[in-house]
């Protein structure tokens, strides 16, 4: 009957795939608030994270066991957390033993990790004082790299990245509506993804992943005054430095984009992504020899001890597939 509404009301329904994988998503266990449970039923309607995007998270890759740079998206978290004002009264080493213990659950070794942190269940009204205490969540689900492993096609969005005059873009939160605006422009023109600018019309970030531009074999980065300080971003530079690439993080124009010998996205959902055209204009190298370089670095500190740590050793239980 919802699927008949929605045809009725020119609204395309979900792919049969889609609402599939969604099934196998709600099957799943969670942690919340220190105890695994059925994810079913373990958000409140009355969370204020769900009613009005009060709330922070941070996504961590798992691959074969191993959680990548917890550290530094612990720090992102409770950065995020000073900045809105929410406690998290929980160590490190008890979020780390909630993501083994969820991905163990749900006999995953590899996965994408979500730990979210909302204000809690509370009267209806945007005061926080209405709310009684924060909640963690920490979700595990299988999640191949979001945008893909070839190259992408980029349109530049009209959609204005908000910060720092409004969200600080430090504050990874649970409202990505604009991010959500952009990438629904992208979908109508046919591309992979968007960028976005910033209230200054430089570049900011995509959707959900940094922007970087390699120009005469330099490496350059937009600075995170509008776009999120990634982990991956912060890995990425931390690797070209090692090998020897020049590093910037500065303005950059639309047209430095277009003027670009290579181009690609990062993120932890996504990874290391090439751009092949940006607006119609396909860039000199997909990928170009400094992006290869770098997907191949980046790759071999999956599993090294300085930048992973092992939650779920190799004898747990073996993955559902």
């Amino acid at each position: 009957m919802v699927i008949i509404e929605r045809e009725h009301a020119g609204r395309r329904a979900a792919a049969p795939e889609t609402v599939a994988a969604v099934g196998r998503l709600q099957e799943l266990f969670v942690w919340k608030n220190g105890e695994v449970r059925s994810g079913r039923d373990a958000v409140s309607v009355w969370d204020h994270g769900l009613l009005y995007g009060d709330g922070i998270f941070e996504g961590i890759r798992l691959r074969d066991g191993w959680l990548y740079r917890p550290d530094l998206h612990f720090v992102r978290l409770r950065r995020s957390a000073a900045i809105v004002g929410l406690d998290i009264d929980l160590t490190d080493d008890e979020l780390l033993r909630g993501i083994a213990a969820v991905a163990e659950a749900n006999r995953l070794r590899d996965a994408h990790v979500r730990v979210v942190c909302t204000r809690g269940v509370g009267l209806p009204g945007l005061d926080p004082r209405r709310c009684i205490e924060p909640t963690v969540y920490i979700l595990a689900y299988p999640f191949p790299p979001y945008l893909g492993e070839t190259a992408l096609s980029v349109i530049v969005s009209n959609v204005v990245r908000k910060s720092p005059r409004s969200v600080d873009a430090a504050v990874k939160s649970l409202n990505y509506l604009d991010g959500i605006l952009a990438k629904m422009q992208a979908n109508a023109a046919g591309a992979g993804e968007a960028l976005m600018l910033d209230g200054e019309g430089f570049l900011a970030e995509a959707t959900a992943a940094n922007v970087f531009v390699i120009r005469d074999g330099e490496l350059q980065t937009p600075l995170p005054t509008a776009c999120l300080a990634g982990v991956t971003r912060r890995t990425v530079l931390e690797l070209a430095r090692e090998l020897g690439v020049a590093t910037h993080e500065r303005r950059l124009s639309v047209g430095d984009l277009y003027a670009a010998d290579e181009a690609f996205l990062t993120g932890t959902a996504a990874g290391i992504v090439p751009i092949g055209t940006a607006d119609g204009r396909r860039l000199r190298f997909t990928p170009g020899p400094v992006t290869t370089q770098l997907v191949e670095a980046y790759a071999a500190t999956w599993h090294d001890p300085q930048y992973a740590v092992e939650v779920v050793p190799a004898d747990a239980r073996p993955e559902v597939t």
